[in-house]
């Protein structure tokens, strides 16, 4: 396998403005004596697409149409996949094609300068015809070549199979009819070709045509499937009824009939009940199955073959006549059991009934009792009569219980029974008209409930999401806070360890100056003297003075001086003057010294920075993970979400197709009324001709075959 380095690629303006010059940009020859189709700004019209920028281009001399495709981004083994495919395309046969889908292509690697650099482009036949929905939106009326262009699809998508090719991107913009209405296939781009096996897929195709379980990893000859029966099922359901295109199709909308939402939630679609309910059961079917296909993995798909299961037509006007005798189709499978064993589906009339035949033990006794009866009656004996009738009431009870006389009262009481039932049509029509307008509600109350209960679902989940944003960002506020009392904390540190740090230069400083070497006005030696021996010696052993007030009621105050380590002593000779020139030398000193001291961070910085670096780690850590957190509590929250939506769609699909099948019953049912007039003069022709083959049976007949044995 090939690998190309990705590389930045050209915008499609970029393109536009180099290609304003086809003489200079391209190095094909062909291409550079071809301009391109202007817009009305006459800058060069593009095709933008999701990675790729097509443009119309002419020949100047020949008048031959080209389509350039131009890429916006880089497509992994690019040069790679277009060789396979183009190799695939051109080994095909076209006389084992059903028509003219494939376009012809070229991949040309470095043939567009634009600006200093050159890049690969496609150079693709140009392709004749309408896109399939602009096509539809001026014939769907035409069911004719609705169903044509329906078989040509199907024949189409039976080529891709048969040569183990899928194209990816089936919809009705790829698709071409041109004008004698056979189909051109466009854009190749994520095609695969057996020889690409093990390569990954390029892109997931149009949104509104894709199975919702395709996967970035699908990529092989199953990938169209989901596509083509999606495709097929519309164009088949409009060429059945076109009005579903008017009703389905919105104007200039990008899908047929059925959009991604649709496949996504069938039961909360306004259109797939529409394709599911159809009176005819053709449509029916197909939506049904489209609509099972879109939850089953692409792997699991089947290829598109038409008529996939058994379509029963919708009900039509019957097509036989009552007087021809012809037994309708529908009608050969238990609704005339019993007649049935007696009467021709061909002609419409009874077989001709055999006789009594075997005569019984119980026939003869009976018989010869009848016979003695009325030889005893002839001598006048008087319980002649009563004999005579008892005998025949004997008679009359042996041909009664032949098997022969059974089976045809049965039959005709069977046709009889038959007779009542088809012939309360308007008892049928009216109990059909109940349980399909009771199916009509049903399923409304269905849909409006899983409309519920998927709203519901929604709510709860953006409940949650909204739960859990609320829990980060509380959790988020509070480590914030955290985090700037620690910041706060950390900043007092250091400001108090560098507080005490210059606390103590200065002390050292004032350490230096002592008493016997000052020069203090009023204070003398005995003075020093007297305040060393209280412990003051330097400006550093002290801190202040404190004027006391008296306490004999005299108006004089006494002095204290307050030592570094806290303690106020009285120091005699010491006033309130000397004590503030004390005071003053010690000052003086101590703002020199702060003057000198210029330190701006604490030795011990790093130290206690460091001590605070673990918590600060860890609050910063647990700041991290919010976010994490809170996104795996909302993956999980979807995961809810979703396999809650699946097991509603499950629910639904299973209702859905109980629905389908008790449409598929009244449909059933409302054909049988519409040929109930046909079923009855068929029932009451075998009634007639049961009747007019009553005397092989007859009393008469009996009394000569017991007599006579035959």
């Amino acid at each position: 396998m090939v690998t190309e380095t990705a590389r930045h690629f050209p915008t499609a303006g970029n393109y536009q403005e180099a290609l304003q010059n086809p003489s200079v940009c391209f190095t094909h020859a062909e291409l550079r004596e071809s301009v391109p189709d202007l817009t009305k700004l006459r800058q060069p019209r593009a095709i933008s697409g999701a990675f790729a920028s097509v443009f119309p281009l002419t020949h100047t001399a020949t008048g031959r149409r080209y389509a350039i495709k131009c890429f916006t981004r880089d497509v992994p083994d690019q040069q790679a996949r277009y060789r396979a495919i183009s190799e695939k395309l051109s080994a095909l046969p076209a006389a084992e094609l059903s028509q003219p889908w494939k376009i012809g292509f070229e991949y040309l690697p470095d043939a567009v300068l634009v600006g200093t650099a050159r890049y690969p482009i496609l150079k693709m036949e140009w392709a004749q015809g309408i896109t399939l929905s602009a096509w539809l939106d001026a014939h769907h009326d035409d069911r004719r070549k609705v169903d044509r262009l329906t078989e040509r699809f199907a024949q189409l998508i039976l080529d891709l199979e048969a040569h183990g090719i899928a194209h990816g991107d089936l919809q009705h913009g790829n698709l071409l009819v041109a004008d004698d209405e056979t189909l051109r296939l466009l854009d190749y781009d994520g095609m695969f070709v057996p020889d690409l096996a093990g390569f990954a897929g390029t892109e997931r195709g149009h949104r509104n045509y894709q199975s919702p379980r395709r996967g970035d990893d699908d990529f092989g000859t199953e990938m169209d499937r989901f596509s083509a029966w999606l495709i097929y099922s519309a164009l088949k359901a409009v060429a059945i009824d076109p009005s579903l295109w008017r009703q389905l199709h919105e104007t200039h909308g990008e899908y047929l009939l059925l959009n991604e939402d649709d496949l996504k939630h069938p039961e909360g679609s306004s259109r797939f009940p529409t394709l599911l309910s159809h009176s005819n059961l053709e449509i029916q079917q197909l939506a049904e199955h489209v609509r099972i296909l879109a939850y089953q993995p692409l792997a699991a798909l089947p290829a598109l073959a038409p008529n996939p299961v058994a379509v029963v037509p919708a009900p039509t006007a019957p097509t036989t006549s009552a007087s021809s005798g012809a037994l309708p189709a529908w009608m050969t499978t238990g609704h005339l059991e019993h007649a049935a064993t007696s009467v021709s589906p061909q002609q419409g009339t009874l077989d001709e009934p055999i006789g009594f035949a075997g005569r019984r033990v119980v026939d003869v006794l009976a018989m010869t009792f009848l016979v003695i009866a009325i030889a005893v009656g002839a001598f006048t004996v008087p319980l002649a009569p009563v004999l005579v009738v008892l005998a025949s009431i004997g008679v009359w009870v042996a041909r009664r219980t032949r098997v022969e006389t059974i089976a045809h009262r049965s039959r005709l009481r069977d046709l009889d029974v038959r007779r009542g039932a088809v012939a309360d049509t308007a008892g049928a029509a009216d109990a059909l008209q109940r349980d399909t307008l009771e199916l009509d509600r049903s399923e409304q109350r269905r849909s409006s409930d899983q409309a519920g209960l998927r709203s519901q679902l929604k709510q709860r989940h953006d409940q949650e999401l909204a739960d859990i944003e609320r829990r980060k960002i509380t959790r988020a506020t509070d480590l914030d806070r955290q985090i700037l009392a620690l910041e706060q904390r950390l900043r007092e540190a250091l400001r108090a360890a560098l507080e005490q740090e210059r606390s103590e230069i200065i002390q050292r400083e004032l350490a230096r100056f002592t008493l016997a070497s000052a020069s203090i006005s009023g204070i003398g030696k005995t003075l020093t003297g007297e305040l060393a021996n209280n412990g003051i010696r330097t400006a550093a052993d002290f801190t202040g003075i404190r004027v006391n007030p008296s306490t004999t009621g005299y108006s004089s105050t006494s002095t204290s001086i307050i030592l570094a380590s806290g303690r106020a002593v009285h120091v005699r000779g010491i006033g309130e003057a000397k004590g503030k020139s004390l005071l003053q030398w010690r000052d003086g000193l101590k703002t020199r010294a702060q003057a000198r001291c210029n330190i701006s961070a604490p030795t011990q910085g790093s130290a206690i920075t460091s001590r605070f670096a673990a918590d600060r780690r860890q609050l910063e850590g647990q700041r991290r993970s919010i976010d994490t957190d809170a996104r795996t509590q909302r993956d999980q929250a979807k995961q809810r979400l979703e396999a809650d939506q699946i097991r509603l769609s499950e629910d639904a699909a299973k209702a859905a197709a109980a629905a389908v099948r008790q449409r598929q019953e009244f449909a059933r049912r409302r054909l049988e009324i519409q040929n109930a007039p046909q079923e009855l003069a068929i029932i009451d022709a075998r009634i007639a001709e049961v009747r007019r083959h009553r005397h092989v049976t007859s009393h008469r007949r009996y009394l000569k075959f017991v007599l006579v044995g035959r």
